[in-house]
């Protein structure tokens, strides 16, 4: 089917499925685009309005997000677990200070548009983007990064499973 704001997508179990291009720091991404289905597995009117309100902001909102991915992988994650070894934690936690060294640390996969009543519990429009991630060793889990934005707001930075 060919929705109004998220174009061209197909139904997939629990989610709506497409693809979006999303520029971040000055790479264009080509990303998975998932919209969790409601009632009557239709898209509903707050999905298209959160999206809609996100990718108006997305210029302003990828400064921020940069600044606060930089402050949470130094933070939250760096040596938060790994070898004891120096020269190998030296190579699983790289020096991440600026906008180049993040940018090239990760890199956007995924978009997930949420149900309407997630929406409601977080108390706004909802969406999450998903991270791979190149610190802290092969990531066996694809545990990754996962950020939720709440009114175009940064809400949570955490794994994934966040989403």
């Amino acid at each position: 089917m060919t929705d109004v704001v998220f174009g061209e997508v197909e139904l997939d179990g629990y989610y709506w499925q497409g693809r979006q291009t999303l520029d971040f720091g000055g790479t264009v991404y080509d990303v998975d685009i998932l919209i969790e289905q409601g009632r009557d597995n239709e898209i509903t009117t707050i999905q298209r309005e959160a999206f809609s309100h996100f990718q108006e902001k997305w210029p302003r909102l990828q400064i921020e997000l940069i600044e606060a991915l930089i402050k949470y992988y130094n933070e939250e994650e760096r040596f938060a677990w790994g070898p004891e070894d120096e020269e190998e934690s030296a190579e699983w936690w790289p020096e991440i200070e600026t906008k180049e060294a993040l940018l090239q640390a990760v890199a956007i996969e995924t978009i997930v548009v949420p149900m309407d009543s997630i929406m409601n519990i977080k108390g706004g429009r909802c969406i999450y983007l998903l991270f791979s991630r190149e610190w802290g060793g092969e990531d066996w889990d694809d545990n990754g990064i996962g950020v939720c934005f709440v009114n175009e707001e940064i809400d949570e930075i955490a794994y994934k499973d966040i989403a």
